[in-house]
């Protein structure tokens, strides 16, 4: 599975090692506010962390594409998480994102998810990326536009009323500077 590497992160595969240092993040109720399936109950973070962490390895094995770790180049600690996912019931394609809180509002989910659909789109070759959030989510409706998807509808997904972003191919601005691919 390929790497990443933007001007600050690294964005690379899971792996089962990464379980501990995820459910950390995932078990910070803020993190996970927006998240489908809402905050996760304590005594379950660790098991609920090793699916989400199995789910992405194994979304890779069978697309050849999928959810990477952030890591911080610098202190090589993971930040959270970032990358192409398939809608559920869908054929779309997503963007995803969610960081530890102490790393919002420094541009790093915007890095990433710019890399992330510079991958779909020259290495995958998706022709549409899309990116949902909640409607009063609004940090993370900053994070789409700022990256290039523009609001496109209301719509329904993961059993929420959620607000949909999109970014065709051919509306894609690459940022040149900002991506190296690792094999």
């Amino acid at each position: 599975m390929p790497e990443i590497e933007t001007a600050r992160l690294r964005l690379r595969p899971y792996t089962l090692d990464d379980v501990d240092e995820t459910a950390v993040i995932l078990s910070n109720p803020e993190v996970m506010k927006y998240s489908p399936g809402g905050p996760i109950p304590q005594d379950q973070v660790k098991e609920v962390t090793q699916q989400i962490l199995e789910f992405f390895i194994q979304h890779w094995k069978q697309h050849g594409f999928g959810v990477w770790a952030v890591v911080d180049k610098a202190t090589n600690k993971l930040l959270g998480h970032c990358g192409l996912n398939f809608l559920p019931n869908s054929p779309e394609v997503e963007v995803l994102y969610r960081l530890d809180q102490a790393y919002w509002n420094q541009g790093i989910a915007t890095e990433a998810t710019k890399a992330s659909l510079r991958y779909g789109f020259e290495e995958v070759n998706l022709n549409k990326i899309v990116a949902i959030t909640l409607p009063e989510h609004t940090a993370s409706r900053r994070v789409m536009e700022k990256a290039g998807l523009k609001y496109e509808k209301d719509a329904h997904f993961y059993n929420l009323d959620v607000v949909y972003y999109a970014l065709t191919r051919a509306a894609w601005q690459p940022d040149e500077s900002s991506y190296t691919l690792l094999l």
